[in-house]
């Protein structure tokens, strides 16, 4: 093999090599775009997910407050129907 052989496959090779740097830095440079792609996605999982949890906490929490209000007006009925049968059996006791 002589100079010039050697020089031209020194140069293939070297050549070849930067194709290749060139390959993993652009793969590289993909991978750290979808990896933050990937991130966002996630975080704006997380945040769905936040939001549904409230909601759910603020149905669940009308749902008690509707419950204790239907029970108290249910008391306060059946506390008016004593009082007015009460007052009805001492008007027709006075009469």
């Amino acid at each position: 093999m002589n100079e010039e052989q050697a020089q031209l496959i020194a140069e293939q090779l070297s050549h070849a090599i930067d194709l290749l740097r060139n390959q993993v830095s652009e793969q590289e440079k993909a991978l750290a775009h979808h990896e933050a792609l990937y991130r966002q996605r996630i975080e704006a999982l997380e945040r769905s997910q936040e939001d549904q949890e409230i909601r759910l906490r603020q149905v669940t929490d009308g749902i008690v407050r509707l419950n204790t209000s239907t029970g108290l007006a249910q008391v306060a009925q059946a506390g008016l129907s004593v009082l007015l049968a009460a007052l009805a059996a001492w008007m027709g006791a006075r009469n």
